[in-house]
């Protein structure tokens, strides 16, 4: 095609299909459709075609010619105006905006006018409104619809106060193909509310919704506008949507930023394409009249108003990560010798910084949660793995950033490795629709610790160590330490400087473990075999059970003497396994040093307690002491000592003697057990008759002779280990009256010697004894206390109910208990004066006056014949003055003497 040819586009209007003629083909082209390079009419906007109809021109013809009548409407003052179809030059069809306002004749001229008064008089939301009806009539494509549209935009400027005239009523024309009048009424109202919800926006319009990566997550438009807003613009890579009916499906993945973003989908009802502000119709001013007075004014358009709904997203994004923790050798929760995998620690740190990741580091509503492992700080974390299975792991971690697991503190017997392990989350990760976390898991692998030893194999020949090559020697693990036996021979090594070593014995890369080193015996052996060495690993801890560092122990097993001690700190296996390496030196037939026995002993009753029960004392009491040994050999003699020891309250000892010896050989039992128990039978009925200032003590001492010689001994008199008390225990009230009343308290001083340091006592009181009336009354009192001393004091609360005892003297009936319930020392001496209280006399209320008052002797004179009756009253007067006098002064005299007994 020259470029002076132009692209012709057709319209059928009853289809409302759009067509466009390219070198001679007709091409049907769909909505919203374009072609390329299309040029119009000079008279066009020169555009590429988006629309719904082609463009509009702006200089043409309004056209009725040859046109059919359609209808009759009959105005508010009582004028017709006939309503005929209108098209511009182009087939366009056009509505009029003013009613009853002429065209000049059949086909007038028409300029696209956007300063058209009458049709500036609307808002712009009254201009979308007459717009999308003329869009809809338009769209329909037949007659009935096009009057429904000419009907409706003269009720809608009616409505606006801008209409010249009103309709008032419809006439059907005969012969028209539009005859119904009450549906082109309807029809145009139709129009107008369909027009209207044209223009409402969805319900989540300008909404933010939380969207978690990888959740899908529906959002329904409840006002059912959604299907006018078919053209979706999504300004979020990254972030998928997908509408259905009234639904919009949003989903988003890794890549998403997180948080707040704006207009992140923005939906359109025309093609998304088309700027902003665009204005689909045009206004035309016809026979060059722009105030739409005195000749019609019509619209036509080719698209619906533009109207555009925002969708603001907060993305969220979560992620969980577990590391779990592989021995590096076997690649599994296998481990190696003596090691554990569980117990260490591992820190999630923020990539590439020593920066731990914080628990309220958080997005808010997803706390960062725990879901293996055990918690050693509450607000980092840091995690202790406990199962080799789940190890360590967070969740509802922030997804966006990288991360790193790094070991804090190294299990039981493996290096502490400062390599990190990197987190990262992706669209490739495992995703768990239940936490809604993408899973990103990674395994950590530590090598066991591992140590090495040699020694050189020699024979004493007349005191010169000569190696021997061909000596096979076996490494057995022992205990729980995992692997096989190992085997090695003695051979030939060239050391540093160059010599050469005969009988040189290495065990290379042994795994952190307990093991028993023995020489083989050979074929025909005539050479006497080196005793067997135990290699024993210990792990040091704190108080609060954090690993300090190992001890591993060389020892020969026949005479337990110690080869060799070696301390590995823990700061020695950061990214280091090798413990040490240890050269034993020459080991030969026979020992180098003598080794001596050990004593360590514990003295108790047959309660296994050091202070003994009440009903202990007897003639016959059983005393023991337990005897741990340390190298006691078969045929060495021990000879047990028991002192029986008497103390004042200070502490000085007034009488010491030995009460029992005795006295035993060791055998084969004992030296393999590396213990025994002394026992015997001692008199402590005369303890308890010491004085109250005295206390006795039995204290055991050991030792043990090889050969008539004393080679070790145990004998400190004062070791409270070694020590079985006889108790005693005397009161002091601390108060010596109490008043007659009930709940009356006081505190009463409790001394008890022979105590055992460390063991929790009770002191109860039982009762106390009336000693008026002979018998026991209720009293309460009660102290638990741990012992700090062999001798103390302690304070215990008395409640006593005294309201009955008026006069009396109470005297407090106490026993002392050890915390298993044991009877230790019975305070229960009924005349015990410093266990006894006075309670005082009841005090009469006195009356007012010490003296009676002054009788009135009334004397009565008796008349005349009267004489005997008076006598007889005056002496009745004074015998009531006299008795009255007597009982005063016996009155008195009583009080008196009560007043004396009480002082």
């Amino acid at each position: 095609m020259s470029k002076n040819e132009k692209t012709k586009v057709y319209l059928d209007w009853k289809t409302g299909k759009r067509f466009a003629l390219i070198g001679g083909i007709l091409l049907a082209m769909g909505v919203g459709g374009s072609v390329a390079n299309h040029a119009s009419a000079d008279t066009t906007v020169k555009s590429p075609i988006k629309s719904f109809f082609p463009d509009l021109p702006t200089d043409t013809h309004v056209n009725y010619k040859n046109a059919e009548p359609i209808l009759h409407i009959t105005m508010e003052d009582g004028t017709n105006s006939t309503l005929t179809y209108l098209f511009l030059d182009e087939k366009v069809p056009v509505f009029c905006v003013g009613l009853g306002i002429p065209l000049a004749s059949d086909s007038v001229t028409a300029q696209a006018d956007a300063t058209n008064e009458l049709f500036s008089k609307l808002t712009n939301e009254q201009q979308a409104i007459v717009n999308n009806v003329a869009f809809l009539a338009r769209q329909k494509g037949d007659m009935e619809a096009y009057a429904e549209g000419r009907v409706a935009i003269y009720y809608l400027m009616d409505q606006y106060g801008v209409a010249k005239h009103k309709v008032a009523e419809l006439k059907a024309i005969d012969g028209s193909s539009v005859s119904d009048m009450d549906k082109v009424k309807s029809g145009a109202n139709d129009l107008i509310k369909e027009a209207k919800k044209m223009r409402e926006l969805p319900s989540f319009n300008n909404q933010t919704i939380n969207l978690i990566q990888g959740v899908e997550k529906t959002v329904t438009d409840t006002k059912a506008v959604l299907p006018n807003f078919p053209y979706v613009k999504n300004n979020v890579s990254g972030l998928t949507e997908s509408i259905s009916g009234n639904d919009v499906k949003l989903k988003a993945g890794t890549g998403v930023k997180h948080g707040n973003i704006k207009n992140a989908i923005q939906l359109k009802n025309i093609d998304g394409d088309i700027p902003d502000g665009y204005t689909p119709y045009f206004i035309y001013s016809t026979d060059g009249d722009h105030t739409g007075d005195k000749s019609q004014s019509v619209i036509a358009t080719k698209d619906p108003y533009q109207a555009m709904a925002n969708l603001n997203v907060n993305i969220i994004g979560l992620g969980e990560t577990t590391l779990l923790k592989h021995d590096a050798d076997t690649n599994s929760t296998d481990t190696q010798g003596e090691a554990q995998l569980t117990g260490s620690v591992w820190g999630l740190y923020k990539a590439g910084t020593n920066t731990l990741v914080k628990y309220s580091d958080g997005q808010n509503g997803y706390p960062i949660t725990v879901t293996n492992g055990e918690k050693v700080d509450d607000k980092q974390v840091q995690l202790k793995l406990t199962d080799l299975t789940k190890g360590v792991g967070v969740k509802n971690l922030d997804n966006s950033p990288d991360y790193e697991w790094g070991e804090v503190k190294a299990p039981e017997g493996y290096e502490l490795s400062t390599k990190r392990y990197k987190v990262h989350f992706d669209d490739k990760d495992k995703f768990d629709d239940k936490t809604s976390n993408y899973i990103d898991d990674v395994t950590a692998l530590d090598r066991v610790l591992q140590f090495h030893f040699g020694f050189i194999k020699a024979q004493d020949v007349n005191g010169s160590y000569t190696g021997i090559i061909g000596r096979v020697f076996r490494l057995t693990p022992q205990g729980n330490t995992k692997g096989d036996p190992i085997e090695v021979t003695s051979g030939q090594n060239e050391d540093a400087s160059g010599f050469i070593n005969n009988g040189q014995v290495n065990f290379p890369n042994i795994n952190f473990g307990d093991y028993l080193m023995e020489e083989l015996p050979q074929d025909n052996d005539k050479l006497q075999l080196i005793n067997p060495i135990s290699v024993t690993t210990n792990t040091n801890k704190d108080k609060d059970g954090n690993i300090t560092g190992y001890t591993v122990e060389f020892k020969d097993t026949v005479t337990q003497q110690v080869i060799t001690t070696l301390d590995v700190p823990i700061t020695k296996t950061t990214d280091n396994n090798t413990m040490f390496k240890v050269n034993l030196g020459t080991l030969v037939d026979k020992p180098v040093t003598p080794v001596v026995p050990t004593i360590k002993t514990k003295a108790h009753d047959k309660n296994n307690k050091q202070t003994l029960a009440e009903k202990e004392i007897s003639k016959d009491t059983v005393m023991y002491d337990d005897v741990e040994l340390t190298n006691a050999k078969a045929g060495q003699e021990q000879t047990s000592t028991l002192h029986r020891r008497v103390k004042d309250d200070s502490g000085k000892v007034k009488d010491d003697k030995v009460v029992a010896t005795a006295k035993a050989t060791f055998d084969d039992k004992v030296e393999k057990s590396q213990e025994n128990t002394v026992e015997t039978k001692v008199d402590t009925t005369k303890d308890t008759k010491l004085p109250d200032t005295e206390s006795a003590e039995y204290v055991w001492t050991q030792e043990i002779k090889q050969d008539g010689k004393v080679i070790a001994k145990h004998d400190d008199l004062d070791n409270q280990d070694e020590t079985i008390y006889v108790p005693k225990g005397h009161t002091q009230v601390a108060t010596n009256e109490i008043e007659p009343k009930p709940n009356q308290t006081f505190p009463d001083n409790y001394y008890a010697k022979g105590l055992t340091v460390g063991e929790t006592y009770t002191v109860k009181v039982i009762s106390a004894w009336d000693n008026q009336a002979k018998k026991e009354v209720p009293a309460k009192g009660e102290l638990t206390f741990k012992a700090t001393a062999t001798s103390m004091t302690v304070q215990v609360p008395i409640t006593i109910d005294a309201s009955d005892l008026a006069g009396h003297d109470v005297t407090l009936l106490e026993e002392l208990h050890d915390y298993s319930g044991n009877l230790i020392i019975s305070n229960k001496d009924k005349n015990d004066k410093k266990e006894t209280v006075h309670v005082k006399h009841v005090t009469p209320t006195p009356s007012t006056s010490d003296k009676p008052s002054k009788p009135i002797y009334n004397i009565i004179i008796p008349n005349t014949g009267a004489k005997v009756a008076g006598y007889l009253t005056a002496l009745g007067v004074m015998l009531l003055g006299a008795v009255s006098f007597i009982t005063y002064k016996w009155f008195k005299k009583s009080k008196n003497e009560e007043e004396g007994s009480v002082k």
